[in-house]
């Protein structure tokens, strides 16, 4: 089981935060170890979210439980990069990328809390 974050259109810094924040929201309500952030309908973003959430986004959900984060990949390529630019500033969480939910949710399915032990 695992907290899907589907997310499409343009993300500018507003929308992102505002979506971040429902997805603590979430996880205060529903608390998961798992996260499938699906990005595959997202056409584009500003950059302006960037350093936000991978310093405090990601330190939230860590201290709220999350411990395996599958990022599916936008099909745009310049979203891709600042994926890739968000989980270099992130710790803790440990986060995979994937082109297609099938991957990423078979990655989820293999994490366990006995691998944390």
């Amino acid at each position: 089981m695992y907290l899907l974050a589907d997310w499409s259109g343009v993300l500018d810094a507003t929308s992102a935060r505002t979506g971040c924040t429902a997805v603590l929201d979430s996880l205060k309500k529903y608390p998961n170890s798992k996260v499938l952030n699906n990005n595959s309908k997202v056409t584009g973003h500003y950059p302006g979210a960037i350093d936000w959430v991978g310093n405090v986004w990601f330190p939230s959900m860590y201290t709220l439980g999350v411990r395996w984060f599958a990022w599916v990949y936008s099909p745009e390529f310049y979203t891709q990069l600042g994926t890739d630019q968000i989980i270099r500033l992130s710790s803790k969480v440990t986060i995979e990328t994937f082109y297609d939910m099938a991957s990423a949710q078979q990655w989820l399915s293999s994490c366990s809390l006995q691998e944390l032990r």
